[in-house]
């Protein structure tokens, strides 16, 4: 008599569907599949390097146009540079050494810069809302203040990891008004 809590293993030579077993399918389906998923997380990895190399790009021009809008024209002038100890910023050459200190991943040898400033006494609307207007006597049009502006832009040429492709040029422009 056999108990009712007794197992029977029964092997077949065949798959669960029916067919025959097809041995070494599974390495021939990975060696297909292995190359692709490998080429797709490589791209994906680099593209990720790709982002944050051009956002560190774009960060560097915006740093440089702010600080070139407060250590530049008036700055100098006032002779801040010998009571602070900060120089000022007259040339391309200039910001390139402040930005050189600034870098996290990027290599300071593939980076430039280009700086230029607006016309001293650029007259801009001021486009204030109603309620800002002091003076509401003067008409909207009319309401204009001279303004300079610093614009900077940063390039970096930058070599993709997997050298596919490159170099690429990583360029990001800020445009900001002098303030001091």
């Amino acid at each position: 008599m056999r108990s009712r809590y007794s197992m029977t293993i029964v092997t077949h030579a065949r798959g669960p569907r029916g067919s025959a077993v097809r041995e070494g399918a599974s390495i021939v389906e990975f060696a297909i599949v292995a190359p692709a998923t490998f080429l797709i997380l490589l791209g994906l990895i680099v593209g990720g390097l790709g982002v944050f190399r051009y956002q560190e790009v774009a960060h560097l021009a915006r740093e440089a146009s702010r600080y070139a809008s407060t250590h530049g024209g008036d700055y100098q002038l006032e002779g801040m540079p010998a009571s602070t100890g900060v120089s000022s910023i007259a040339a391309n050459a200039d910001i390139l050494a402040y930005l050189a200190g600034k870098t996290v991943a990027l290599d300071s040898t593939k980076l430039t810069v280009n700086t230029s400033w607006s016309a001293p006494g650029t007259i801009v609307p001021l486009n204030l809302p109603s309620y800002l207007i002091i003076d509401p006597t003067i008409p909207p049009s009319l309401q204009k203040v001279e303004r300079n502006y610093v614009t900077v832009t940063v390039t970096y040429q930058w070599m993709p990891e997997v050298f596919v492709v490159g170099p690429i040029n990583l360029t990001s422009t800020s445009k900001i008004a002098i303030w001091y």
